[in-house]
This record gives C-alpha cells, structure tokens and sequence, in this order.
C-alpha cells in the first residue's frame, strides 16, 4: 500500500530514532496580500469544481482542486487512518517549509518537527529532543501527506452515494521496482503480469465541497482516511515556547540504544522481499 504509507515518509529517520528500527530508515513568511489572492483564486477554482456527480475530467474534479489546496503555502489536517492491520492517527501541520506533525503509529507516539531543515524528534514528558538534518524539503512531501493526485491518476466516475456525499473514483497503477543481480534478465513482454492498481476513493460535503474521508482499496484491502478537520488559513509552526530549556540527547543509531521504551516490528523492504 504504497500510498497508505506515504504519510509516513518524511518520518522514516524519525521513526528509527524513537523506535529503535533498522537502519534502512522553505521560510514562512507568506505576505497577507497573496494570500488573500490565493484564498480568492481557490474558491474560483472551486465554484467550477465537479458538483454532485457531475465531474467528467481529472481537472474538474473536487479532488484536483484538494490537492492545489494541499500543495499551497499552508496547512493544516487531522486524519485517523483505519485498516485491517493497525490503526493510526496524524495531526499535520505545514506553514512555509517547516512541518509539525504529531502522530500515534503502531501505538507508539510521535511529535516531530522539521524547522529550517533540521527534524526534531521531541519526548514531552521527559523534555528531551533529538535533531536530524532533512537534506529533502516539505515540498516534496506535501501532497503525500494530504494524499493528493497526480496526473498519473486515472478518472474514473463522480457519483452521489446514498448519504448524500460526493464520491470521486480513481485508479493508479504502477510497476513494482524489482531489483535484479547481475547478469539476471526478466521477460517483461506481459507487463501487466508485474504491474497493480490501486483505487481510490475521495469523499466530500456536497454542500461545503470539504474533504471528508479518502478509501484506498488494492490488492482486497480497504483503508479509510478520516478528515476530521482541515485547513489552509491562520496556520503556525514553532517549537514549543520552553523549547530553550529542553535537554538535546545524542543518538548513535549504530548501538542498540533505544530512546523510547516502545519498541517496532519494521521491517525494510530488503528484508521482506528475502
């Protein structure tokens, strides 16, 4: 479920930091004027978007015009992922190039920062935080985290359901990457043989076009994306207020000390495919 966790991308070193895993682990200064304009633009774009059921092309769609939203200079979602395999959920916030995140995966609490391209990896109760260097920007993770399109993405339908929401059906289909050793060929004239889709559902208010759920389903497995708030306006990232008075640890991810007591089942992805 390549998509499901993408969410978790930008947190993979974090992730290792806190929970002991294998070591396969902008500036926001926004001006009030182009905001407004931004805010102005995308209620524009909106009032074109599909209404109930009516949407042809990818471009038309309530969707698309999410994933602008989610790409812009702001914002802010809470999410509750549900699956057949764990629960977990995000409180997301971007503004500029700086994120805070503050999630529950696999029972293991989580508060990250990435300030200026350095990931903080903060434990409130005992005030201490570890620092990583982001070589990637926020950008580059915007429209994963939001679970955003893209124009690899194929339409399918826009519908009414029954409780009166706007579904927007899509497909996406990719090639697994399939490492070979030397010397090692594969017969790839039936393609579709090493290749998988994967649907996505994305839900909204028929009145007030928000976002409310996003239902991915491959290979037989359906997990929900709950919404339960989201916005682009009035957002603030910064560390906490007594962040000077926290005590920074150091972590050499060659021993085996773990700074939290919690401890993951994650594997990397050499390691499952052996």
């Amino acid at each position: 479920m390549k998509k499901i966790t993408a969410l978790l991308v930008s947190l993979i070193m974090s992730c290792a930091v806190m929970a002991g895993c294998s070591d396969s682990s902008s500036s926001s200064s926004s001006k009030a004027d182009s905001t407004s304009k931004a805010e102005t633009s995308a209620a524009a774009d909106e009032s074109t978007a599909s209404e109930a059921g009516t949407a042809t092309d990818l471009e038309d769609t309530l969707t698309a015009q999410y994933t602008k939203k989610i790409q812009g200079e702001s914002l802010a979602i809470d999410m509750t992922v549900a699956s057949e395999y764990d629960n977990s959920s995000a409180v997301v916030e971007i503004s500029g190039g700086n994120m805070h995140m503050k999630m529950n995966f696999m029972g293991v609490d989580m508060d990250i920062y990435n300030i200026d391209g350095v990931m903080y990896t903060l434990d409130s109760e005992s005030k201490t935080y570890y620092t990583v260097d982001m070589e990637e920007s926020i950008d580059d993770f915007k429209s994963e985290i939001g679970y955003g399109i893209n124009d690899s993405y194929k339409f399918i339908s826009s519908e009414t359901t029954d409780d009166g929401l706007i579904c927007e059906t899509f497909e996406s289909t990719e090639d697994p990457d399939i490492e070979l050793e030397s010397g090692v060929t594969l017969d790839t004239s039936d393609s579709d043989d090493y290749s998988f889709t994967t649907t996505f559902k994305y839900y909204f208010n028929a009145d007030t076009k928000d976002i409310v759920k996003i239902e991915t389903i491959s290979d037989g497995s359906t997990t929900t994306v709950t919404v339960n708030s989201f916005t682009t306006e009035n957002v603030e990232v910064k560390l906490p207020d007594d962040f000077d008075s926290w005590t920074e640890q150091s972590f050499d991810k060659d021993t085996e000390d773990i700074p939290y007591d919690a401890e993951l089942d994650v594997e990397s992805g050499a390691e499952s495919a052996e």
